[in-house]
């Protein structure tokens, strides 16, 4: 349903709208699950779905063009070029900036009130500054035409409420699931924090998946990128920006301790961010990137270990400054995207 809406949705509202809410209604099982944990005061779960939910939609956003060239090969067309729009410099600059926010975080191994709200101000900064981008292609088959057949009086109440109700959906389901999951797995021996970061993700982010993939089979694949990226910056700056508040609400201190594997945790997802940004600052995203992030990600997944999480923190902090070292000149417009003046709705120019 969120899918539909969001297809419907650009017809209709503004793009950038459009994507800013579904971001954050897909956000919304993450964000229910991390402030739990945090207003709970069980620091040692709250860095698992978080780093897992970043990592698993940055492999989304670089891994597209295998999924768009196994969508083409399946119908037997040439796989399309997924070419990212200039406005989306706004999400890359914003995921550069958070993730070199939270280093400090990492060096401390602690999450406190003042850089809480400094992450919130940065997605009260993205709300304001999100645009679309250029029109991909309409939805003209299947529920989202539906929705856009109505008439004019019932075509915006319509999608909105149908965008509503899934997100009322996914508020119901998220502490059930969480609860059921980690008794399941308990019981079968697993250990919870890899249950939260690897297996709640997976179903967590499924809405973007979905609302990707549907995206994806309508032609419109730069539109999913879009998403994926838009999702990562409301986790990387409203969702983290919240768990100190959260922990400090629930009785702890001013400052969120990170404990256990977490700082390393968050160092292999922020080399994860850097290395996405990098690569997706040339505008076409390369299936050598896809492969590489991708097999980081699944070898931690299958030796979770803290050597696995050093290294392959290494690796991709070395491929994102060889990119950016190569790609020198889009650090600044990748800054100005989000504290630098923007073009005004009627082509004038406001800070």
């Amino acid at each position: 349903m969120l899918a539909w809406a969001a297809d419907a949705g650009e017809a209709v509202f503004s793009g950038g709208l459009v994507l800013a809410v579904i971001a954050l209604v897909a956000l919304l099982p993450e964000f229910i699950i991390e402030v739990r944990f945090a207003f709970l005061q069980e620091e040692e779960l709250v860095t698992a779905n978080l780093t897992g939910a970043t990592r698993l939609l940055l492999t989304g956003a670089l891994a597209l063009p295998l999924m768009v060239a196994f969508v083409a090969s399946r119908r037997g067309e040439p796989a399309p070029v997924i070419q990212l729009h200039e406005s989306r410099k706004l999400e890359l600059g914003l995921l550069l900036t958070t993730s070199l926010f939270a280093i400090q975080m990492i060096a401390i191994s602690q999450i406190s009130i003042l850089d809480g709200i400094v992450l919130v101000a940065l997605y009260v900064l993205y709300a304001r500054r999100i645009r679309g981008g250029p029109r991909e292609e309409p939805a003209v088959f299947g529920v989202p035409a539906g929705l856009l057949s109505l008439p004019d009086q019932y075509r915006r109440l319509a999608i909105a409420a149908t965008g509503a109700f899934a997100a009322a959906a996914v508020v119901v389901v998220a502490h059930p699931f969480v609860d059921a999951l980690l008794a399941t797995g308990t019981s079968l021996g697993f250990d919870p924090y890899f249950l939260i970061q690897s297996i709640v993700p997976l179903a967590t982010e499924a809405p973007e998946f979905v609302i990707v993939a549907i995206l994806v089979a309508h032609h419109r694949p730069s539109l999913g990128v879009a998403v994926f990226l838009a999702a990562a910056v409301s986790q990387w700056t409203l969702g983290m920006g919240v768990l100190p508040m959260a922990y400090f609400a629930g009785g702890g201190g001013p400052s969120m301790p990170i404990v256990g594997t977490g700082p390393l945790e968050l160092a292999l997802t922020v080399a994860m961010t850097l290395f996405a940004v990098a690569a997706l600052s040339y505008a076409k995203p390369k299936m050598f990137d896809a492969v590489l992030c991708t097999t980081v990600i699944a070898v931690h997944l299958i030796y979770p270990t803290d050597i696995v999480r050093i290294v392959g923190s290494f690796i991709l902090f070395v491929f994102a400054v060889d990119l950016f070292v190569d790609n020198r000149r889009v650090v600044p417009s990748l800054v100005r995207a989000v504290f630098g003046r923007e073009p005004a709705r009627d082509g004038s120019r406001r800070s």
